[in-house]
């Protein structure tokens, strides 16, 4: 299935059970969860937070462990913004949480994302030993476009905020239009009345008015 995101993002079918945290909806789900969980955050701007666990306490505090964070963040000495992933120990009150949302993403959707895997030893894929930013949008403005470099080729663990949601992907083609062709994607985004919603697609088409950002994530980023 092909899915063109367009302003909406995907199926509007998820369980709430399933939404940790989503400060629009005003939705917090006390206790400590365990899972492949995705979260945005604000700090710096849009970034994107992967963890195994989140703790949300009576005393309205939000915990993450050893989380990755990724996302742009200025460089004073190349005076630009530049990608980054590090590690992330989080512990934010509710009431000032720059948290957007927390979503726990189901087993049976990482069961297909991890079935859709090329093997690493695939001749023309590339996996980056650094982290580093394809693409970057700010203020109307691209301020980073390194698309046209690799046109045709397979790029490894590629992460991409749209404007209403992620995509985190197996691999990124860029085709010969300069367009990111995503392969076998996790989807997490709001809906026209801002509900949240998560699906797994073998091919996601990203139209570049709604592209904000692709990190391409480094090897030592990832765990083992």
């Amino acid at each position: 299935m092909i899915i063109y995101l367009k302003g909406t993002v995907l199926n509007n079918n998820m369980n709430e059970r399933i939404i940790l945290h989503d400060s629009v909806k005003g939705i917090s789900s006390q206790g400590t969860h365990a899972g492949s969980i995705i979260c945005k955050h604000g700090n710096p701007s849009d970034s994107i937070i992967f963890c195994d666990n989140l703790t949300i306490s009576e005393e309205n505090s939000i915990e993450i462990h050893e989380g990755l964070i990724v996302g742009f963040e200025y460089n004073e000495v190349l005076d630009k913004k530049t990608a980054f992933s590090r590690k992330i120990n989080l512990n934010e009150s509710i009431n000032n949480t720059l948290l957007e949302y927390a979503v726990l993403i189901p087993n049976r959707i990482m069961d297909q994302f991890e079935e859709g895997q090329f093997s690493e030893s695939y001749p023309f894929a590339l996996t980056l030993l650094h982290t580093a930013g394809l693409y970057l949008l700010e203020n109307s403005l691209v301020r980073i476009n390194h698309l046209d470099f690799v046109i045709g080729e397979i790029l490894k663990n590629p992460v991409c905020l749209v404007e209403n949601g992620i995509v985190l992907a197996d691999r990124v083609v860029i085709d010969e239009k300069g367009n990111p062709v995503f392969y076998d994607g996790i989807i997490v985004g709001r809906d026209q009345e801002e509900n949240l919603s998560v699906s797994h697609e073998p091919i996601v088409f990203v139209e570049d008015i709604n592209l904000i950002y692709i990190i391409i994530l480094g090897r030592e980023s990832l765990r083992e």
